[in-house]
């Protein structure tokens, strides 16, 4: 549902109950448009965190304790000044708005008591964390502007604070149905419900209209022309009630879990989510703190992720374009062969050019003569009118055997690029259907080992660590038959997988000709079904680079057909007695743990 007002009401309901009348004892800026309060009172410690990030504006206790800016910004020294040692007296959400007002009692510079606000504006792009005096007058803001990026109001020192513009909306309060037919059809009569109750009413979110419309049993893309009787007096029972909510702070915080991990959250469970997995929580503050702490560590991986995709996809583009310019190399090298017989025709028409030229065997430019393999057809041949018959023939032999050898160095150099390239194309896939931090730290030392990325300097003062991290077990699946199908990783885990895990008679299974993970069905002396090979072959389809493909040729074989050639890279091996099969990528259930 996001951060509404009923979720800002039940944040606010625990901040009196937990830090009201607790001290301040240290203030930290976690991040650039955050303001972390630590509080010391007779519930002990406790952590207020309000974010004006732009999609993570929010105000709430939370149990985190994040990392620090080595530095004070000039917000956070303007906050200790004012706020360090300062008494929680009161919190106020204003009513129906996401804004909540923190009122501190402490002392000025002389010891005389002052008071001092902390206003939380949680407004999407538009938030802001504003300190304010007691006379009304802004001390600062953690995010500035003058007028001219906003003509309603200034956020400077010294200026008036002013509260963010009025919402043009009615209160959800209404005495009838009349009252709110009122307010819902004064608008245009093409748009639905769903969309004119929060754009009517205060402290109703678009998520909040649709969850009053599932709970009043009505179709969420009702029109507001097709609202009568009947339908207001649903949507009135079901307003007051959210109403009441509110009023009563009733509230039952609520998770909303996808796949394991949270995706939503709410000041009370919602009918739109049900059948869904809710997980409810004591407070508001709890299920927030679960939210944004599995949101972080999502964010957290997707840039590690994000930062070797890019510099993995640095070296790729330097490869593809090395390697382009060896394939024209090569094509020019082929010519070697229209130059030996260029030397062969001359060498078997040398009486000719002598004829032509004379004693001097000079100031020929070009002849034209039969090919050997086409006789019908007739060659150009170009010659240096400075060099003698025997000086030209000579002269095309060279081209020839300098083609011949440049043909065979430029080959081994475009076969050598092209397995780099292959194999930096399977860390790049490795990296893509990583999942957890642990994979990426596995194909990072990879990387390193390989000098793709520069190793890590040891830090100053300590000693490198003796114990290894365990190696991560492969991805593991059952089959519909109940047989154990295993996935590797990453290229190291491939070959751990292949070589070493894998028994002899197990069924190995790699895409054909396409950068992907090995896999490896667990037969334990059982013969395996085609059910649960084809079951398998979609797995290695899915777990490689044609993962989008239709149909994807996918090699098996028994495992000890597969050999490591010496010296080749990890996750590369050559495999014998193969038989293939034609399949669609499939994505398993569940994530290999």
């Amino acid at each position: 549902m996001g951060y509404d007002t009923f979720v800002m009401a039940a944040c606010v309901a625990d901040v009196k109950a937990t830090v009201l009348g607790a001290k301040i004892s240290k203030i930290h800026q976690p991040a650039k448009h955050q303001l972390l309060l630590r509080f010391y009172g007779k519930n002990g410690l406790a952590r207020l965190l309000l974010s004006a990030e732009a999609e993570e504006a929010r105000l709430h206790l939370t149990g985190e304790s994040p990392i620090n800016p080595a530095q004070a910004p000039l917000f956070l020294m303007v906050a200790r000044k004012w706020l360090e040692g300062a008494i929680l007296q009161q919190v106020e959400q204003t009513l129906y708005e996401r804004v909540a007002t923190l009122r501190f009692a402490t002392r000025n510079e002389v010891g005389d008591p002052i008071t001092v606000l902390l206003i939380a504006e949680i407004m999407g792009k538009h938030s802001n964390i504003i300190l304010v005096d007691e006379a009304g007058l802004i001390i600062d803001g953690i995010r500035r502007y003058d007028s001219r990026l906003s003509r309603y109001r200034e956020v400077l020192p010294q200026r008036p604070y002013v509260p963010p513009p009025p919402l043009d909306k009615a209160q959800p309060t209404f005495q009838d149905e009349e009252a709110l037919a009122q307010v819902l059809l004064q608008g245009e009569w093409q748009e639905t419900v769903a969309l004119a109750l929060p754009r009517r009413i205060a402290g109703i979110s678009p998520q909040l209209a649709r969850e009053l419309l599932t709970e009043a049993g009505l179709k969420e893309n009702l029109p507001v022309d097709e609202v009568g009787a009947y339908e207001l007096a649903l949507l009135l029972k079901h307003i007051n009630a959210l109403s009441l909510r509110l009023k009563t702070a009733d509230f039952a915080p609520t998770l909303l879990r996808v796949k394991g991990h949270p995706a939503d959250f709410a000041a009370f469970p919602l009918q739109l989510w049900q059948g869904l997995e809710q997980q409810l929580f004591p407070t508001m503050s709890n299920a927030l703190d679960a939210y944004y702490t599995d949101r972080s560590l999502a964010l957290d991986f997707l840039r590690q992720q994000r930062h070797l995709q890019k510099s993995l996809q640095h070296h790729i583009t330097r490869l593809q374009r090395k390697i382009s310019v060896r394939e024209k190399e090569l094509a020019l090298s082929e010519q070697g062969e229209s130059y030996k017989e260029a030397g062969d025709l001359l060498s078997a028409h040398l009486y000719m050019l002598h004829e032509r030229v004379g004693n001097s065997g000079r100031g020929l430019t070009e002849i034209y003569l039969h090919s050997f393999g086409e006789p019908s057809q007739t060659l150009r041949i170009e010659l240096d009118a400075a060099l003698t018959p025997q000086q030209n023939i000579q002269r095309y032999y060279h081209k020839y055997n300098k083609c011949r050898k440049a043909r065979g160095a430029i080959a081994g150099q475009l076969n050598v690029a092209k397995e780099e390239l292959s194999y930096l194309q399977s860390i790049a896939l490795s990296i893509s259907t990583a999942q957890i931090e642990a994979e990426l730290t596995e194909i990072k030392q990879e990387l390193m080992s390989a000098h793709i990325l520069p190793a890590a300097p040891p830090a100053k003062g300590k000693k490198t660590p003796k114990t290894i991290a365990p190696a991560l077990p492969p991805r593991r699946y059952i089959s519909a038959d109940g047989f154990t199908i295993l996935v590797g990783r990453n290229n190291k885990q491939n070959d751990r997988l292949s070589l070493k895990t894998a028994a002899a008679n197990d069924i190995w299974l790699h895409t054909q000709k396409i950068p992907g993970s090995h896999v490896i069905i667990v037969c334990e002396g059982k013969e395996v079904p085609d059910t649960t090979l084809t079951e398998a072959a979609s797995y290695a389809a899915w777990f490689s680079q044609a993962r989008d493909a239709g149909k994807v040729a996918v090699d098996y074989t028994r495992a000890a057909q597969v050999k490591k050639p010496t010296g080749a890279k990890p996750g590369m091996v050559i495999y014998f007695q193969q038989q293939t099969v034609y399949v669609t990528p499939k994505q398993p259930e569940g994530n290999g743990e």
